[in-house]
């Protein structure tokens, strides 16, 4: 049975081609935490409290985010445990919707290009917001001095990816424990001072009150799209599932283990802000909310000048996750012929055991997402154009299990998704790519903006499947089919081999 699941997926790399399987279960949840934990709480309250209206609506607003996350991890642990390799939704949707020939995993792979690089560009733009803020002081306000610091990022993340993966994975694990570092902090902050050990003139009835919650529907679709953006990257480890020992087992310990712990850090997170900014500071804080609870509950000396550099380095951690992935998924859909050029992008450089030319062109898209998006909104209109898609994909994700479950009842699933939650993530991905419509104000743009580039954008990318699928058909000059037989050969006995008959040394294919 395992043998007809295979025949489908796309092969492992062979000889030097192939990434060493270095991550067990915890380097794989800090991958996922380091991807998770970025500017978003540090930023997203503030922006969900405006839209609410009330603290104890934004408390429900993160909360439900976090139901939502957990329903999408479950969803995706049981398609990677089922299908096993590095690409995520790319190498799902081929599998799931395999007619037309690669549209939807096409039309994915030129999204996730564009939502990729612009992850690194906002998190860059964050990092240098707070930069700023230590350095010069919070009247200061300059979008090009943010976007200056995006582009150092940037920089240094891509050579950090080209000149050592070992590196690259040390500092994310260095920045993933400040990270963590940080949310403790303002968690413990914030039970001190409901607990009475420090003091605080807020109003706590009514910060924690609904009173002010807003009656209109539209801007809880905006809201959640802030607090999802703050939970994404709970899957980012499936992207990378080549470099994971035992994928099938450390998968799903890797997933639960990071979302869990950064739910429960994020929930005690906003209840902190709530119990220590007065509602309107909060919500006229804007990028700076971390910033503004720090330098009301500890101080200005030190709360202006320190802690706002650690929340800096924060976002430029989650950028270096983001970054690390997207060139490994470039790699990807380029052996799979999906990318022009496949064997340039596709290919790994053996003494480094990296692919350069990949991050190269992660680089080149970072930097137009830095450099072009307008002015004073670049964060709003980044996060509300790559939103906006990634809801299609999610649903497409949680019908895939549904429809493969009535499909190939017979297939193995090492992990079985509670049926419940693969409703609720679905339902939620229908909530938020209909109600997002509704109008709401904008003092940067048309609502609506983000929404029909998003759209326009999917539309376009389907001419261009047509030309290179259909027309050029790319794929059946691939790296993956070139090595398909002895790749596929090397997944059933390197991931499935313990649940394959063997005789005489040798896996029984088919059984």
């Amino acid at each position: 049975m395992y043998h007809e699941q295979v025949e489908h997926m796309e092969p492992l790399a062979v000889g030097d081609q192939r990434l060493a399987r270095k991550m067990g279960w915890w380097e794989g949840a800090m991958v996922n935490v380091s991807y998770i934990i970025g500017a978003g709480i540090f930023v997203g309250p503030a922006l969900t409290l405006q839209l609410v209206g009330s603290g104890a609506m934004n408390l429900l607003i993160w909360a439900l985010g976090a139901l939502i996350a957990v329903s999408g991890t479950w969803t995706f642990m049981e398609l990677g445990t089922m299908l096993p390799r590095s690409g995520g939704e790319i190498g799902y949707l081929e599998y799931c919707y395999r007619k037309p020939k690669y549209l939807f995993a096409y039309i994915f792979m030129m999204w996730s290009l564009m939502n990729r690089s612009s992850g690194v560009a906002s998190q860059g733009i964050v990092f240098g917001g707070y930069m700023n803020y230590a350095l010069f002081g919070p009247s200061f306000k300059s979008n090009w001095a943010e976007r200056g610091w995006a582009l150092f990022s940037a920089t240094v993340l891509m050579l950090m990816n080209m000149t050592s993966t070992k590196g690259t994975m040390k500092l994310m694990s260095v920045l993933t424990v400040v990270k963590l570092s940080v949310l403790l902090l303002i968690s413990l902050i914030g039970l001190s001072v409901f607990l009475g050990i420090l003091p605080s003139d807020v109003d706590r009835e009514i910060n924690l009150s609904f009173y002010g919650t807003s009656q209109s529907i539209g801007p809880y679709a905006s809201a959640l799209y802030y607090v999802m953006n703050s939970y994404s990257g709970w899957h980012n480890l499936n992207y990378l599932l080549d470099e994971l020992k035992d994928p099938i087992r450390n998968l799903p310990r890797s997933s639960m283990a990071a979302i869990v712990t950064t739910a429960c850090l994020y929930i005690m997170t906003n209840m902190a802000y709530l119990l220590v900014l007065p509602l309107d500071q909060m919500k006229n804080s804007e990028f700076i909310v971390a910033a503004a609870f720090f330098t009301r509950s500890l101080g200005e000396n030190f709360a202006s000048k320190v802690l706002p550099v650690f929340i800096g380095l924060s976002a430029f951690g989650c950028g270096a996750a983001i970054n690390f992935s997207a060139g490994r998924v470039i790699m990807e859909v380029a052996r799979q012929g999906l990318l022009p050029y496949g064997h340039l992008f596709g290919s790994v450089d053996p003494k480094i055991g990296c692919p350069v030319n990949a991050y190269l062109l992660q680089y080149v898209l970072a930097v137009f997402f830095i450099v072009v998006p307008p002015p004073g909104a670049v964060y709003q209109f980044i996060v509300a154009f790559a939103a906006y898609p990634v809801y299609i994909f999610y649903f497409l994700m949680a019908l895939g299990v549904i429809l493969l479950r009535r499909r190939e009842p017979h297939s193995k699933r090492p992990i079985v998704a509670p049926l419940i939650c693969v409703y609720v993530f679905m339902s939620f991905t229908i909530y938020a790519l209909v109600f997002v419509l509704i109008p709401v104000e904008n003092k940067y743009y048309a609502y609506w903006i983000p929404y029909v580039t998003a759209i326009a954008s999917m539309i376009l990318y389907s001419g261009f499947w047509y030309h290179q699928i259909i027309i050029k058909d790319t794929p059946s000059q691939s790296y993956n089919e070139s090595i398909r037989q002895q790749g596929l050969l090397a997944i059933e006995q390197e991931i499935f081999g313990e649940y394959i008959p063997v005789l005489d040394g040798e896996p029984v294919i088919g059984s």
